[in-house]
């Protein structure tokens, strides 16, 4: 038998002997290009079927478009496939393959050229967000009261510092939508979980309370699961620092607002109490700073105060603390009056 290149009469190997089949053999198939897909709104790179974030293009990424899209040779064997970037025009790499492997107990190494296109796409991250996609609404509320104007604006700075803050690790980490309504302001996040670690932070920063709920608003059928919705309800409480509300029966003007208590101090003991926000629902807002008068000392004894009603300007005898030491007759003193009751206020 005879090759069919050279005429060299030996072993053939489909058709042709050694050297001619060695000289023909091609370790790997070469499309006419490869392809990498990249995210035309944030730069993101799909990989591996999965979008990573990418500032470029790195060698790794085209390697991965050229060996994705390349066919090996069954017959090789010991194959070593590296990849090699000559240059960029735009969006098109010129790039070497470098094939190596062994066939016929045999080293054979050859070189193709190649083209990697990038392909713009959009990532899934994207395009949740440039069709509106959130998971929750973050609530804010007053109770018993609007929210001011302070408040809103506030939060609304807060908001958006926790969203620049969150978005570098949570591509849904923005707000599609800030919805004023009549009882407050809403605001649409892409992440729940975002939502939900803006809402706690919110509390530590402003107090108040969280209540949280959901509901399935869909089903997503590729992932056999239901989709749900959360609305995180950020509660602020209806009293302000030196407010005063009545908690168990004692009058007390509101000293600090914390994330997990606020302290009110106790104005017939005159002493300090924590109370923690599960007890929010068992407290009521009697008074505030334009509630409290000024009024004059008319006596003063070891035990007692007297001072004028700021409301008959009769005298009324009150209860002196320690801290009322330094008071004398006919000085000017605050004093709040709540359900005909006068409680001096230092």
């Amino acid at each position: 038998m005879f090759c069919l290149l050279c005429n060299n009469e030996e072993k053939l190997y489909d058709g042709l002997c050694k050297s001619c089949y060695l000289k023909e053999f091609e370790l790997v198939n070469v499309p006419e290009y490869a392809t990498f897909t990249v995210c035309s709104h944030c730069g993101a790179t799909l990989k591996h079927d999965k979008w990573i974030e990418s500032a470029y293009y790195d060698d790794e990424i085209i390697n991965d478009a050229i060996q994705k899209d390349i066919t090996i040779n069954e017959k090789l064997e010991n194959v070593e496939i590296t990849t090699e970037i000559l240059t960029n025009r735009g969006t098109m790499y010129d790039c070497i393959i470098h094939a190596y492997g062994q066939v016929l107990e045999e080293s054979i190494e050859k070189d193709y050229p190649i083209e990697v296109k990038v392909v713009k796409g959009v990532c899934p991250d994207c395009s949740k967000f440039h069709s509106g996609y959130y998971e929750a609404v973050i609530q804010l509320r007053a109770d018993d009261r609007k929210l001011e104007d302070k408040e809103i604006q506030e939060a609304d700075e807060f908001i958006s510092s926790e969203i620049q803050r969150l978005c570098k690790t949570n591509k849904l980490a923005y707000v599609t939508e800030r919805i004023v309504l009549k009882e407050g302001i809403d605001y649409q996040v892409g992440s729940h979980n975002a939502a939900h670690k803006i809402a706690e932070n919110m509390q530590k920063q402003f107090g108040g309370i969280i209540t949280e709920s959901r509901k399935i608003v869909g089903h997503d059928k590729s992932k056999s699961r239901d989709l749900y919705r959360s609305w995180i309800s950020v509660r602020l409480p209806s009293f302000h620092k030196d407010d005063f509300i009545e908690y168990k029966n004692n009058v007390l003007r509101i000293e600090k607002i914390g994330s997990h208590k606020f302290v009110g101090l106790n104005l017939e003991k005159y002493e300090s109490e924590s109370i923690s926000w599960k007890e929010y629902d068992k407290i009521v807002k009697v008074g505030n700073t334009d509630d409290v008068k000024a009024t004059t000392v008319t006596n003063v004894t070891p035990t007692e105060i007297q001072v004028l009603d700021p409301d008959t300007y009769m005298t009324v005898d009150l209860n002196k603390k320690d801290t009322m030491k330094n008071i004398n007759i006919g000085q000017e003193i605050n004093v709040i009056k709540l359900k005909n009751k006068i409680y001096i206020i230092m």
